[in-house]
């Protein structure tokens, strides 16, 4: 077959229009809804659970050895600091602070006399009227009784010590929660005698998730929810190791105005203080987390640092905006777009 210049002209024509039309269809915007970053963006909240811990929950033990006389107050009295809750016989300590008190009374009587002694040596030594060594001796069995009764000073102290221990007495404010003795019995030094729970206002304790940390302690509005009820917190501490129990941090949280009872377990909430967009938002190009916006008539990819899958997307853009959220999979930086009103389908 004879191929004319004609002929070649021709061909070459349709070649072209082909790769004109096949370019261009290409080159078509791709239909896009989108949504202003100021719709779109919120604050994440969190949750986790709580108890709400007594501030002092005491198992109180004796500390002295003797036989109980008395039990003045059972589980769920309220006492106050100081009261005795239980009574232990005391005769035997008793007697040992009386010994203590007449020891030192017989101590003080002679050292009052050495005092007086040495005082007539010092008199004496300076009329040279008294030998060395007697003046020296009046002056040691002045510093010996002396010392004598501080010693006894100190032996009544601890005598009355041991007599205070008799009696049980409440540490703090607060409600008897179980006792676990009875009049009769023989306490010994750590036997517990009965628990103890303050009636102050307890705290709010919780264990926070490592990815939680940073929103924790950035965080505001912390609420604690127990039985539908919603109490204001505000935080404490948080611990920032790991519990080696739970591999979390433990937060502490005060309640700033009502309180829920003490050993409520509920749940504590907080809100992030800063803005975010939901984790469907963001796309993967080239193994960077980010987003797509409208940029006039073209896509534009926006990376997000710091993401991680499923959770929140951390970023900050001006209100106004557009997040594309409709026909963004497969675009990429650059591709035409064409935005479609919201409430067209």
């Amino acid at each position: 077959m004879h191929i004319t210049s004609k002929n070649i002209r021709y061909m070459l024509n349709v070649v072209l229009c082909f790769a004109i039309t096949t370019s261009t269809s290409y080159a078509s915007p791709v239909n896009v809804k989108t949504v202003s970053y100021k719709d779109a963006a919120y604050y994440p909240r969190h949750n986790t659970a709580a108890e709400v811990i007594a501030k002092h929950d005491s198992k109180v033990s004796a500390e002295a050895s003797a036989a109980v006389v008395s039990v003045n107050h059972d589980t769920g009295d309220r006492v106050n600091q100081g009261d005795t809750v239980i009574a232990l016989d005391c005769r035997t300590y008793k007697l040992q602070l009386q010994q203590a008190k007449a020891a030192h009374d017989a101590v003080n009587a002679q050292y009052e006399n050495a005092k007086k002694l040495f005082t007539s040596a010092q008199k004496l030594q300076k009329q040279n009227n008294i030998s060395l060594e007697l003046y020296n001796q009046r002056n040691a069995d002045a510093s010996r009784l002396k010392a004598e009764l501080i010693n006894t000073e100190a032996g009544i102290e601890a005598a009355e010590i041991a007599v205070d221990k008799c009696s049980i007495k409440a540490p703090y404010d607060g409600y008897i929660s179980e006792r676990f003795i009875s009049k009769g019995e023989l306490a010994q030094p750590g036997t517990p005698m009965f628990q103890m729970i303050t009636s102050e206002q307890g705290h709010v304790e919780a264990h926070i998730n490592s990815f939680e940390y940073e929103s924790f302690i950035q965080g505001t509005n912390y609420q604690f929810v127990f039985n539908g009820v919603s109490y204001e917190l505000a935080v404490d501490s948080i611990l920032p190791v790991l519990d080696r129990n739970y591999r979390t941090h433990t937060a502490i949280l005060s309640f700033i105005d009502e309180a829920a009872p003490t050993g409520s377990h509920g749940e504590l909430k907080w809100r992030d203080n800063k803005l975010a967009l939901p984790s469907s938002m963001v796309i993967v190009r080239n193994q960077q987390a980010g987003i797509l916006i409208a940029n006039s008539s073209t896509a534009k990819f926006i990376p997000v640092e710091s993401y991680t899958e499923g959770h929140p997307a951390f970023i900050e853009l001006e209100p106004g905006i557009q997040i594309i959220s409709t026909g963004r999979h497969g675009l990429k930086d650059g591709d035409s777009i064409s935005v479609v009103p919201s409430n067209q389908e």
